[in-house]
């Protein structure tokens, strides 16, 4: 039963992809290996949709920091979620491209994150993989 219900939020979380949030997951796939949404799509308690609570290790702080600099963009006016952007893949590096404001910064807050992830490989734990958003905590930091 734990496979199916991973398999019916994997549909849902495709259905809700769109837009960037498709080259935002293959700049994670590019950087870390791993499958943006089978190891990253339910971690802990900020990575995936929204997000609440205290985060639990540096791999959800970095879902944390996104949610914050997509809510920045927001701010802006961007819709971050939905708004492509253009970036290239050279030599283990990701290059944000051209393109108006909205564009190259939500590149810079995916590319970020991405290089977070990367870097917080070692502690990231299969633990927090599908982790309940219902343990998080009520006090979520400021971004």
């Amino acid at each position: 039963s734990n496979t199916l219900y991973v398999l019916i939020c994997l549909c849902i979380s495709v259905a809700l992809v769109q837009g960037n949030l498709i080259q935002f997951k293959n700049m994670i796939g590019k950087l870390t290996g791993k499958n943006a949404l089978i190891d990253y799509g339910f971690y802990g308690c900020h990575c995936g949709w929204g997000g609440k609570g205290t985060p639990l290790d540096a791999t959800d702080r970095c879902c944390f920091f996104h949610d914050c600099c997509y809510s920045k963009l927001r701010k802006k006016g961007c819709i971050p979620k939905i708004q492509t952007y253009n970036y290239e893949y050279q030599d283990g590096f990701i290059i944000c491209g051209s393109g108006n404001y909205c564009q190259k910064q939500i590149c810079v807050c995916d590319r970020i994150v991405a290089y977070c992830m990367k870097k917080n490989l070692k502690s990231y734990s299969v633990k927090y993989r599908y982790f309940k958003t219902s343990q998080c905590s009520e006090d979520t930091p400021k971004c």
